[in-house]
């Protein structure tokens, strides 16, 4: 009794349909199959290379004692490196070339990562990560059925996934183009309904000495504002029947980053970090939340908080809402609070107090949990507060208080 393992060498004359590309083939032949042992026993093939890794084929003729009268089947790799491939075990009829038996997987598509075996491991130590096993692979009945001179021949083929499978290519699936569609619409004269002229005055040089009003002119879509700039929304509805409205307090420029960002635009970080406090200005008087916390967060992140501008900072933070830089605020003046001490704080509301109580409230939390993130919401970080509110499609802009009052009533 003899176990072999034999190559099927293929010559191809024209071109092989798809199907059949790329694919390695190789054929285990256990003879004498219906002799051998069947109870619970196995029976080893030698190694053979396929997609240039090496295998054994395992197989118990009389089961592996789970399924009675089931041949058990196991593909074991045995090589040092993980690999992985598209593979389907099978056994014809040699006459007609029909499956009579075959793996659970989907034909010709089933996709395996095989790790890759552990130096000196046994065969019986190898476990699913490096190996496929099937406890009911056939029954032993239609196997002795498919014999071929008393031997069973099982074909094993197999190819690797990144090899081009031409059989099933990736479809090309264009993307969503709403976005695209609604940016496109940015200043089209055509389809606007609503004009807004921005102007800015400038005093002309000349014998008449003059003051002239310049105004840039935008094309927009009430549709668009009225979740992107709801304040443009709100003066449009106000306008009546006009379409034409007339804006004087935003520079043009600013106006522009401002009716980009609402149409889906992306404004530069460079344009961000220059203009931020007017971008934040517009922003947050025409209801474009979003871009009022970007421009709000380049802000913070560009500016150095010293002695001298620390009040004045805060005073802008309290009157746009702006939460962040309120928070730096507070963090630099409890970090230097002996020298924060001759600070004059007759301009700064009451309501500051909360804000500092916060700060050192958030200082002593992160120093008790090491360094960690607070779960109590009156000590939560600002960038946390925004976070937790997104995630619940509420309002993100207002005070620290504010956000805190949305969420409590939220759960």
């Amino acid at each position: 009794m003899s176990v072999q393992a034999g190559c099927v060498a293929k010559l191809d004359v024209g071109t092989p349909s798809s199907k059949y590309q790329e694919w390695e083939t190789i054929e285990v032949r256990f003879h004498e199959f219906a002799n051998l042992t069947t109870p619970r026993h196995e029976q080893d093939s030698p190694e053979f290379k396929c997609c240039g890794h090496k295998w054994r084929l395992r197989i118990y003729p009389g089961g592996a004692g789970v399924i009675d009268g089931q041949v058990a089947i196991f593909l074991y790799h045995m090589s040092n490196e993980s690999i992985d491939v598209i593979w389907r075990v099978t056994v014809r009829n040699q006459s007609t070339g029909a499956e009579v038996a075959h793996d659970d997987s989907e034909r010709d598509i089933a996709r395996r990562h095989f790790e890759a075996r552990v130096d000196g491991a046994d065969m019986n130590d190898m476990d699913g990560a490096d190996s496929w096993g099937q406890h009911d692979f056939a029954k032993r009945r239609t196997l002795l059925g498919a014999l071929v001179d008393g031997t069973l021949i099982i074909e094993v083929r197999m190819k690797l996934v990144d090899a081009p499978d031409s059989a099933s290519p990736m479809a090309f699936i264009p993307d969503n183009p709403l976005s695209k569609n609604i940016l496109n619409k940015f200043m089209d004269e055509e389809s606007a309904d609503v004009i807004f002229e921005v102007g800015s005055r400038s005093e002309e040089e000349g014998n008449a000495g003059k003051r002239v009003k310049t105004s840039t002119t935008f094309y927009a879509h009430r549709l668009i504002l009225q979740d992107g700039a709801t304040m443009l929304d709100e003066m449009c509805k106000s306008d009546g029947k006009s379409n034409s409205i007339s804006i004087t307090d935003v520079k043009p420029e600013i106006f522009r980053h401002l009716l980009y960002y609402v149409y889906g635009g992306k404004v530069s970080d460079e344009e961000l970090k220059a203009n931020a406090k007017e971008i934040i200005d517009a922003a947050d008087r025409y209801g474009v939340v979003n871009l009022k916390l970007e421009a709000e967060a380049y802000y913070v992140k560009s500016i150095t908080i010293t002695l001298e501008n620390a009040i004045d900072n805060f005073l802008y933070a309290d009157s746009k809402n702006c939460a962040l830089l309120k928070e730096a605020v507070m963090d630099f003046l409890v970090e230097h609070g002996n020298e924060a001490q001759k600070l004059s704080f007759d301009n700064v509301p009451s309501s500051a107090m909360k804000d500092l109580l916060s700060a050192m409230n958030r200082k002593r939390a992160a120093s008790n949990q090491g360094g960690g993130n607070s779960d109590n919401l009156t000590t939560m970080r600002v960038s946390d507060l925004r976070k937790k509110l997104h995630e619940k499609g509420m309002d993100v802009d207002g005070s620290r208080e504010m956000m805190i009052t949305r969420l409590e009533e939220s759960s």
